[in-house]
């Protein structure tokens, strides 16, 4: 990006009157999916958590078989269960992700209107989260609690960017904790952490790193009787849970064998392949580790969760989108891609919302696609993730170093404003 000195304008407003209408209406189009009965699997597996952990509380809850696998979701549930009925418990868990996600628009806007310098930006980067259906579908609509999970995965890269190496190991380790698929923050920082060591500073923020995310880790577990082992122990159970090729991921994978098919031999495959996607995509950390090449990687690493492995549910593509939405913000040739990858995620959540048992579209109950039309929608959701992934990659060319250090941190120590060293960053 390049543009005037930013120091030449006026720093944005910190919370604009723009801002506030956007957050009201976003907050209004999710509390209007509170109409929708809800996917009623989900909320009633969240609701049988809430009830455990009130009667058992947190050391006790896997103590006596609790199996749920968002371990800081049950911090929340327990008062809630503790104070409501059923119906009202129902009514509050669907309206969990709601300040989550409006606590990540308004990140997003102050974010992209800093490095920008313009608070059409910062507005346009909130609403393309706020308001996107796919992100809209997933919350009171379905019942979901994704924008948990996405909030401190978006904040640990704005803080590590920042110089804030300790908060961003730490809120890297909840995100992933939230839900394994919000790893990506986790995933990044390990790259960076791979080419700090050669540094005695880089040494010292890999200390830091792993201070903040060793400590996030045992203040969230050890409440609730975890350890490293059990908590594995924990997670491995839940992925021998869904022994399957593509739950309802719409990717290669669906493409060739449909959804519902085993992956005895194929769960190899998808791991290495997945691997081999995450590695790739932290390799172009060599290049860059500004502001753009740290949100480009983390929306690399997100495609790879989804379209790589066998076992990727309907969601998993949501942390990619959250990634993507400030970055087609501040790079203009992925908004195109970021709209069609929205939209195509939006038409497989409804597909998936269509054709489920806990059916919560009017009118009954679609029969099963044919194995054409299934293998069609993957291709053409693979394509536009291809054609993504093409386009972040090509942030990365031509580009043969990487900034040695954080932008913030340099911005700190020299004493520079930070709206100057932010705009210079994303250039």
């Amino acid at each position: 990006m390049t543009g005037p000195d930013p120091t030449d304008r006026a720093a944005p407003s910190r919370l604009p009157t723009s801002l506030i209408v956007l957050l009201v209406v976003s907050a209004l189009a999710r509390l209007a999916g509170l109409f929708s009965p809800g996917h009623t699997g989900d909320i009633t597996a969240f609701v049988q958590w809430a009830l455990g952990v009130a009667r058992w509380g947190l050391g006790g809850y896997y103590a006596h078989g609790g199996d749920s696998n968002y371990p800081p979701m049950l911090y929340l549930l327990w008062p809630l269960a503790a104070s409501l009925d059923i119906s009202s418990l129902q009514l509050a868990i669907r309206t969990l992700s709601v300040p989550f996600d409006l606590a990540l628009g308004w990140l997003l806007y102050e974010v992209v209107a800093r490095a920008t310098g313009r608070e059409r930006d910062g507005l346009l980067g909130a609403a393309f989260y706020l308001l996107n259906p796919a992100v809209l579908i997933v919350g009171p609509i379905w019942g979901q609690v994704d924008g948990m999970g996405a909030l401190p995965m978006v904040v640990a890269i704005v803080a590590v960017n920042r110089g804030r190496v300790g908060l961003a190991g730490a809120l890297a380790v909840v995100a992933g904790l939230v839900k394994p698929q919000f790893g990506i923050a986790a995933f990044t920082l390990a790259g960076l952490a791979f080419f700090w060591w050669r540094t005695p500073e880089g040494q010292r923020r890999m200390a830091i790193l792993a201070l903040g995310a060793i400590a996030a880790f045992l203040i969230v577990l050890v409440p609730l009787g975890e350890g490293p082992l059990s908590y594995l122990q924990l997670m491995g159970d839940t992925f021998r849970r869904y022994p399957y090729i593509s739950q309802f991921g719409f990717n290669p994978w669906g493409m060739v064998f449909g959804f519902g098919d085993r992956d005895g031999q194929w769960v190899l495959l998808g791991t290495a392949l997945g691997t081999a996607g995450i590695a790739g995509s932290l390799w172009l950390l060599r290049r860059r580790r500004d502001l753009v090449g740290l949100l480009g990687v983390c929306v690399l690493i997100g495609l790879a969760i989804y379209f790589l492995p066998t076992r990727v549910h309907e969601r998993y593509l949501f942390g990619a989108i959250a990634f993507l939405a400030p970055l087609a913000v501040l790079e203009p040739r992925l908004r195109w891609p970021f709209v069609a990858l929205s939209l195509a995620f939006f038409g497989t959540l409804v597909y998936v919302l269509a054709t489920s048992p806990y059916r919560i579209l009017p009118g009954g109950k679609l029969q099963e696609f044919p194995g054409w039309a299934i293998s069609a929608m993957c291709l053409v959701v693979t394509a536009i993730g291809a054609w993504t992934a093409w386009q972040v990659v090509a942030l990365f060319r031509g580009r043969t170093s990487a900034e040695p250090e954080l932008p913030e941190a340099r911005a700190v120590a020299a004493g520079v404003g930070w709206r100057r060293q932010a705009w210079r960053g994303s250039r």
